[in-house]
């Protein structure tokens, strides 16, 4: 869309700023958000999510992936190598480009056999050649046709292939050749808590009221100060407030602290509690509560008590059994605040856990881990947790986390359902067993074949 033109174009003249029209069925041609429109958007390609995402203003969107329901005015970011899709494409050409050690050892060993064969075939030949030179020619071609070195460089390949097919069309991206073999050992799993284990957005879980005020006028009153804020807090408060809260007038913000406004001539403020208590004549005595709180006062009294936690992912609590369940250990390290990581552990039944961890403390921690033998699997998805990933025996990457996560990880976890860790582990050990028992049929048939 040019103007209010439309012009049809190749996905390879796009820039960044274009505004593109895609229409129900048409593939989105590079990486963008929706200005105009809401639909639905067939991601299953890069997130093995069977069921299409909502998408509606300012959402954002990914090359390759499928408008399904109605035409969308996409403003286009990143084109080309930049794109979510050319990444991952890159991290699937280094996984194909590195050979696990399996696959190596199986090299090796099929290099070793042809020179042994060539080594035998000649002994053979000799042999029948002095002795009964008549049958020596077609003694030494059977040696040679029906020794089978192919079964042993092919079977580890073929059965990485597949597997690493399956666990891709379930979200589970395989970024480097060694994670399978890797992941069928780890008998330690170490999460991360913030947009790992939990959703990484905060919810109004609680509101305390601490006056004679109703909870819906003071849940009322919070979102009329803040509906004009950008803040995440505010927007929280705001939907979950009815969409008629009425107006406030006057509003004075404090950065970092707070906004006050005037709601039905009363003066108000909501935000931190040593910001609203300036409303007060005396500080009053609050309800002790673990994650991030705001406050509603006037000039009458405190009103309000709203308690923001980061939940849990549905599926955290079922996986972290099945882990445990597998006979692995289920760890957590997170920088948050010691109360919050074990209100966290707490609910998903993980024993073993420290908060206020900065990298370096992580770093650490992998590291005693492995000094004691442990096979460990780090599950992230930040920045802080790169050094990590990159440390671990093998490393899973959330769908959602940074590229530099991504760049550092093993695995990478495009579908953003913890259960599939699961799926990973359990075809990582059948597709050890299965190179195993293709060594063992390639060995018995040449040792059955040969003689």
């Amino acid at each position: 869309l040019r103007g209010k033109a439309e012009d049809v174009v190749t996905g390879a003249a796009l820039g960044p700023h274009d505004l593109v029209l895609v229409k129900p069925g048409e593939t989105i041609p590079a990486d963008g958000r929706v200005v105009e429109g809401r639909s639905s958007v067939d991601e299953s390609l890069l997130t093995g999510e069977s069921l299409p995402r909502a998408k509606s203003d300012d959402d954002e969107v990914i090359g390759g992936t499928v408008n399904i329901e109605s035409p969308l005015t996409i403003e286009v970011k990143k084109v080309g190598q930049d794109t979510v899709l050319s990444a991952i494409q890159r991290l699937l050409d280094r996984a194909q480009g590195e050979k696990p050690r399996m696959a190596m050892l199986a090299d090796r060993a099929a290099s070793w056999f042809v020179g042994a064969i060539l080594i035998l075939a000649l002994v053979v030949g000799g042999w029948w050649y002095n002795h009964e030179p008549a049958e020596a020619f077609w003694v030494v071609l059977s040696v040679l046709v029906v020794t089978c070195p192919c079964a042993l460089s092919l079977a580890t390949p073929v059965a990485l292939t597949a597997a690493t097919g399956n666990l891709t069309r379930s979200g589970l991206l395989t970024t480097r050749g060694h994670a399978l073999e890797t992941l069928a050992r780890v008998d330690r799993v170490v999460f991360d808590k913030t947009g790992t284990l939990t959703q990484g957005r905060l919810q109004l879980s609680e509101i305390n009221v601490l006056s004679d005020m109703s909870k819906d006028n003071c849940l009322r009153i919070a979102a009329a100060l803040e509906q004009g804020s950008e803040h995440p807090v505010a927007r929280i408060l705001v939907s979950a407030a009815n969409s008629d809260v009425g107006k406030a007038e006057q509003l004075k913000a404090r950065a970092g602290y707070g906004i006050e406004g005037q709601v039905d001539g009363i003066t108000y403020r909501v935000g931190h509690y040593d910001y609203v208590s300036e409303l007060l004549e005396r500080r009053q005595a609050v309800p002790e509560v673990i994650g991030t709180t705001v406050y509603l006062a006037s000039e009458q009294a405190l009103h309000a008590q709203y308690v923001l936690t980061d939940e849990l992912r549905p599926e955290a609590i079922q996986t972290v059994k099945a882990l445990q369940a597998l006979g692995i250990t289920v760890e957590l390290l997170s920088g948050d605040r010691p109360q919050e990581v074990g209100r966290i552990a707490q609910q998903a039944g993980i024993h073993k856990w420290q908060g206020g961890q900065r990298p370096d403390d992580k770093l650490s921690r992998i590291r005693q881990l492995q000094q004691q033998g442990l096979v460990v699997a780090m599950v992230g998805d930040g920045v802080n947790d790169a050094p990590v990933l990159a440390a671990a025996q093998v490393s899973i990457a959330m769908g959602d986390g940074t590229q530099l996560a991504h760049a550092s990880a093993d695995m990478v976890l495009l579908s953003e359902h913890l259960e599939h860790l699961i799926d990973g582990i359990g075809m990582a050990g059948k597709t050890v067993s299965v190179i195993r028992q293709k060594f063992a049929w390639a060995i018995g048939y040449n040792v059955l074949a040969l003689p």
